[in-house]
């Protein structure tokens, strides 16, 4: 079984949203996988449990004291992969879901704080030792990403090639508890987490 994390230290970096969306699209590849929500305030978790019977995902809330169990049953359970959903301004969460991922990947917005922001999140992953990589998220159009890719890799941090754009359906799908596979199956959304799962898939050879 592989870990992913998603981690950013700032609020509103569209971690949830990362989350739920690589879980789902994990899920409809076959991989049987857990989804584990760390954050107090339970959004992941509340977005599973709003979705229909037989819809639900393996999802639960948890503390990170009780991580490491959890991860150990998932294992014994037959899952392939565990996505850790994490709170913002949290150092000690982070910290413990990083040492226990194998790969943490880092939501970030196009914008002046989101990217002054990250060193915080890179230097956790780097502490535990743990390879790391940011994934530009609601991108507007123009030239933002491709500048804050550039950004980002002049201070040595890792930027994967997929990028999440600014849609309306992110926001519509996550409402009633859907994917936006599953709001809008062949729209440019669905196509850019099923190439930003494709990309953590070969990170994790998973």
């Amino acid at each position: 079984m592989k870990t992913i994390a998603i981690l950013a230290q700032k609020g509103g970096s569209g971690k949830t949203t990362v989350a739920v969306h690589l879980a789902v699209c994990a899920t409809r590849q076959r991989l049987r996988t857990a989804l584990i929500d760390l954050d107090p305030q339970g959004s992941a978790h509340d977005w599973n449990e709003s979705r229909e019977d037989g819809e639900k995902l393996d999802a639960v809330k948890a503390t990170s004291g009780q991580l490491a169990a959890l991860l150990k049953h998932a294992k014994a359970a037959g899952a392939d992969l565990a996505i850790l959903d994490t709170a913002p301004h949290s150092d000690s969460v982070a910290a413990i879901a990083a040492q226990f991922a194998d790969f943490v990947l880092i939501p970030c917005r196009p914008a002046r704080f989101d990217l002054k922001a990250i060193g915080s999140t890179a230097q956790i992953a780097k502490l535990a030792k743990t390879p790391a990589a940011v994934v530009i998220n609601a991108a507007p159009r123009g030239k933002l990403a491709e500048e804050a890719r550039a950004a980002l890799q002049q201070q040595g941090i890792a930027v994967i090639e997929p990028v999440l754009q600014q849609r309306a359906a992110y926001s519509h799908a996550v409402i009633d508890g859907r994917s936006v596979h599953e709001y809008e199956p062949d729209g440019k959304a669905a196509t850019e987490i099923d190439a930003l799962f494709a990309c953590v898939r070969q990170l994790l050879k998973v």
